[in-house]
Order: C-alpha cells, then structure tokens, then sequence
C-alpha cells in the first residue's frame, strides 16, 4: 500500500548490525567503566593502609624522639645561661 524506499532485508541487517554494535559499545564501556573503579578502589584501600601502618610507631621510635627533644631543650637552656652568665661577667 505505502511505498518502501528500503526493502524489508536491508532494514533486518541493519537492525542486526546496530545491535551488534551497541553489544559491542556496552561492552568495551563495562569493560573500561570497571578498570577504573577498580583502580580506585585499590588505590583507597593502599591509601588506607599507608596511613594506619604509617602512623604506628613502636615504643623505640616513640623514647628516642622524646630523648631528642630533651636533649635540644635541655641544650637551648645551657647556652642561655652561658650567655647570661658572659653578660653578667662583662
């Protein structure tokens, strides 16, 4: 009744073609989509244990850097009374 300017088989292949690229399309997007959160997801998890493990510090670190800081205070006081002690004297 109405004219067709396709005939019916050219409308099926291209039909099946388009959804073969759409399978196609929905596949390498799957495939990409899910290196990435991939990708996060290792990357949150290492950030994560990098900052748990990281600020451990067994009782060794923990003395000798209290050790340090006397030692630094305890020698800003002695040469702050030496050079009092030379005011003083002159």
């Amino acid at each position: 009744m109405y004219p067709s300017l396709v005939e019916p088989t050219i409308k099926i292949i291209m039909k099946h073609q388009l959804d073969v690229c759409s399978k196609d399309k929905f596949q390498k997007n799957s495939i990409v989509l899910n290196l990435v959160i991939g990708a996060i997801i290792v990357f949150i998890i290492s950030v994560i244990l990098y900052v748990k493990y990281k600020g451990k510090q067994d009782i060794k670190t923990i003395k000798d850097r209290e050790r340090k800081k006397k030692e630094y205070i305890l020698s800003k006081i002695s040469n702050y009374q030496k050079m009092k002690n030379k005011n003083l004297i002159q």
